[in-house]
């Protein structure tokens, strides 16, 4: 199976540069994994705040099967993940 796009739920935070913003997603692990992406590539209804909003990052999708999807995410981690949270395009 080829590469796919698409999207997964996470939280957003602001980030100490204007260009980018924190993402924070859960893992199949139980551990939470944060990470930086540009303000393009992500997506939220509000402006992202200190306490953290809904959001959605772009990421590429791996693998997507049964509970279970494998991503790669804007700065460059591979993470397994639940499926329910990722939304191809």
């Amino acid at each position: 199976m080829a590469a796919a796009f698409g999207h997964i739920d996470c939280k957003l935070y602001p980030s100490a540069f204007s260009g980018e913003l924190v993402f924070q997603v859960d893992t199949t692990t139980g551990e939470s994994y944060e990470g930086i992406a540009p303000k393009h590539y992500a997506n939220s209804s509000v402006q992202p705040t200190q306490n953290g909003v809904d959001g959605r990052v772009k990421v590429r999708v791996l693998s997507n099967g049964g509970d279970k999807a494998r991503v790669s995410v804007p700065d460059g981690q591979i993470l397994t993940v639940s499926a329910d949270k990722v939304h191809e395009i």
